[in-house]
C-alpha cells in the first residue's frame, strides 16, 4: 500500500525568521503590543504592587492625638509580623480596656484582614481593587459576632502610607445597611 504524503506547507520567510509560522510572529507582537499599553499590569496582576508586603513595612508603633472632650487622646497602634511573616497583627490602644486586633494576610493578589472589634463583632474585609499608588482600600466581605449585616459594624478601611513616617487610617462604620460615619486618624512612626 502506497504512504500517502500531505503537500508540504507554505512557510513565511524574511530576514532571521525562517522556519517560523505566521502565528508566532503575532502572538509574539500581541504580547509586545499588551506590554506597550499597559494591559499587561491587568493581565498579570503579580506585577502590581502586593498589599501585604506594603502592610509588612508598617511594622513598629505608631502614634496619632483625637480631640476628646477632655483635651487630647494619644492613640497608639503597633504592627508586628506573625507566623513566620504570613500574617500582620494590627493592635489599636494596646494594652488598654479598648484595645482592638486586626490580623492581615495574603489571599493570592489580594489581602484579608479580619478586625476583632470594641462592638464585640469580627467583620473581615478583603481588597477589591490593585493598591493605587500609596493607598490600600478593603471592604467588608462577611463577618462573626453579627445577626445580619444590618448590624453597627466597620465596614471599609482605607490605609494610606504617606511615607515611611506617617500613616492614615479611614475606619468607615456602617449600619442598618448605610454608612454612618468615617473616624479618620493620622499616625507618626515612633
Amino acid at each position: 500500500m502506497a504512504r500517502q504524503d500531505s503537500p508540504p506547507q507554505p512557510e513565511i520567510q524574511t530576514t532571521g525568521t525562517k522556519g517560523v509560522r505566521p502565528h508566532v510572529i503575532l502572538l509574539v507582537l500581541g504580547s509586545l503590543c499588551g506590554l506597550w499599553s499597559g494591559q499587561a499590569l491587568a493581565e498579570h496582576p503579580s506585577q502590581l504592587p502586593m498589599p501585604f508586603e506594603l502592610v509588612k513595612t508598617l511594622v513598629g508603633t505608631w502614634q496619632a492625638s483625637k480631640q476628646v472632650l477632655d483635651g487630647q487622646e494619644t492613640i497608639t497602634v503597633d504592627y508586628a509580623l506573625t507566623a513566620k511573616g504570613t500574617a500582620v497583627v494590627e493592635r489599636i490602644f494596646p494594652d488598654t480596656p479598648k484595645e482592638m486586633v486586626s490580623i492581615y494576610t495574603q489571599d493570592g493578589h489580594e489581602m484579608v484582614m479580619t478586625h476583632y472589634c470594641a462592638l464585640g463583632n469580627q467583620p473581615r474585609m478583603k481588597t477589591s481593587s490593585p493598591v493605587s499608588g500609596n493607598s490600600i482600600t478593603m471592604s467588608y466581605i462577611d463577618g462573626t459576632g453579627m445577626q445580619s449585616v444590618q448590624d453597627k459594624h466597620m465596614h471599609e478601611l482605607t490605609l494610606t502610607i504617606i511615607d515611611d513616617r506617617h500613616i492614615n487610617h479611614e475606619w468607615t462604620v456602617f449600619e442598618h445597611g448605610q454608612k454612618q460615619v468615617t473616624h479618620t486618624f493620622v499616625f507618626a512612626r515612633q
